[in-house]
């Protein structure tokens, strides 16, 4: 096998041809101790052989990881291209809790852009969200964050070694990750550091406040029985942390508004505001935003034993909001405009969960004078879960990566891929000639075939087949929607609770 060396500011680095494409797999850009915060690796001088995944982050089934050397990224450049590339900077999700970036093997995307992909780990769960600060524990907030900052300062300062213009990088990521690309993207020490962001399936709520996160790290110090000396948190062993946390989280999830427990956090340090009110305020404005969800995004989540937390706290969120009758109106209006194969109590939570949100924030950055496109994907894959619970969390995420006519494996989630139908693999090229167009050039269509987002005419992109554009303000659900809110006395609370 053909091998390749790069230098970068740590040293120089060995990867290997893949197909088209030069492979850089577990290359350390941080070490860290437990609930500290990131730093340099040692350098070396030698060429380092990176042509394998490093050390999953800690996290549920993988608990015998490396703590301080799961810090890294891998890399996928073509060959033969005599021109600095686009870059796309993917942050993975899975609830902050789970996955990595070896779930998402970027050759196929590198060789058809052509394009530099670079997918990352970031520390999880409690190692990388739960807020000791205020018990006297931890020198830095939001570790998960600035893990990711980090390897995005990597990634700039070394990227053109590579192939990549450091001057075209989409920051981008999915679910989890999503709500970790609207964060970061608002952050001063990310500023000049990416020209693009794309956001799929965000949750409703991207940002925890700082009581709640210090009401989990009270309650995790608790469940340890380590009030008397919370400093004993840091050696406490990972499988009785992660247990007392799972413990914890089943406790709380009910009482957040989100149903999960953790997620960035507004510690006024390294994030010092709301995400939303940035971009609302034009922060971003020159930075094109590619906003997009899945149909059925909360069937997932309905099916899961026992059902998650979010279905719960999504419903209570909307009768605070628009009170009982408001509730069962919303429901009455889903259940008579269902289409044969819809669940309406799962598209009307969808709704108020995943959509509306990510509208709410594409009108804002549209509104502020930013360029925005909103999309959704409504093809059921041909792969478990995707096949018995049709476009849900994830769908889009499964075609954007596949090695057509292939899903790929995602080994950390120890999930199967497989071949590809032909509507699978239209959808699939589709989404992907999309993606790849807006990391080259900023828009992910010519302006006809899918226009952007504008607060005069908001169009949505479906990714089905065909492909086509829908009129997002005009039907029956999104007008009932408006007049509650509009009948909302207080549309700060109404916002803080949809």
């Amino acid at each position: 096998m053909l091998t390749n060396t790069v230098p970068t500011t740590l040293g120089p680095i060995i990867g290997a041809e893949q197909g088209a494409v030069r492979a850089f797999k577990g290359v350390p850009f941080a070490t860290a101790r437990r609930f500290a915060k990131a730093r340099p690796p040692l350098a070396w001088m030698e060429p380092r052989n990176c042509t394998d995944y490093g050390p999953y982050a800690p996290q549920p089934g993988h608990l015998d990881q490396a703590e301080e050397s799961c810090l890294s990224l891998n890399i996928w450049t073509p060959t033969g291209i005599d021109r600095p590339l686009p870059v796309l900077f993917f942050i993975h999700g899975g609830a902050f809790v789970t996955g990595g970036g070896a779930d998402y093997d970027g050759a196929f995307l590198a060789a058809h852009g052509p394009a530099v992909i670079v997918t990352i780990n970031y520390r999880l769960g409690p190692l990388g969200f739960l807020q000791l600060h205020r018990h006297g524990l931890g020198e830095a907030n939001n570790l998960a964050i600035s893990d990711s900052l980090t390897a995005l300062d990597w990634v700039h300062a070394n990227i053109a070694n590579f192939g990549g213009d450091p001057n075209r990088l989409t920051l981008s990521g999915q679910s989890a990750g999503a709500s970790m690309v609207i964060a970061l993207a608002t952050l001063p020490q990310a500023k000049g550091k990416f020209a693009r962001a794309l956001a799929l399936s965000a949750p409703g709520r991207n940002i925890m406040s700082a009581d709640h996160a210090d009401q989990v790290a009270r309650r995790v110090i608790e469940e340890l029985e380590l009030a008397s000396d919370p400093a004993a948190i840091a050696s406490v062993p990972l499988p009785k942390l992660f247990a007392a946390v799972e413990r914890v989280g089943r406790r709380i999830a009910d009482e957040t508004t989100s149903g999960t427990v953790f997620g960035p956090v507004l510690d006024g340090t390294v994030i010092p505001r709301e995400p939303r009110e940035v971009f609302a305020e034009g922060g971003l404005r020159d930075i094109p935003l590619w906003l997009g969800s899945c149909r059925d995004e909360m069937v997932m989540f309905l099916k899961s034993t026992p059902p998650a937390a979010m279905i719960r706290s999504t419903e209570r969120n909307v009768r605070v909001a628009f009170g009982d009758a408001g509730w069962e109106r919303l429901l009455a209006c889903y259940r008579g405009s269902a289409r044969l194969d819809e669940d309406p109590y799962e598209a009307l939570l969808s709704d108020a969960f995943w959509h509306r949100p990510m509208t709410d924030l594409a009108r804002q950055h549209a509104a502020a004078g930013g360029a925005v496109w909103l999309s959704r994907f409504d093809h059921r894959p041909a792969l478990q879960p995707f096949l018995s619970q049709g476009p849900t969390h994830g769908a889009d995420n499964a075609c954007l990566w596949a090695h057509l006519p292939a899903f790929i494996d995602r080994p950390i989630l120890q999930r199967k891929g497989g071949p590809m139908t032909p509507a699978d693999i239209d959808v699939a090229a589709r989404f992907q000639m999309s993606l790849l167009r807006f990391v080259t050039s900023g828009a992910p269509d010519v302006v006809e075939a899918w226009p952007r987002f504008e607060p005069a005419k908001e169009p949505l992109a479906i990714f089905g087949q065909p492909f086509h554009i829908v009129p997002l303000n005009e039907s029956a659900r999104s007008r009932l929607w408006a007049e509650l809110s509009n009948g909302t006395n207080d549309k700060n609370d109404m916002r803080e609770a949809v």
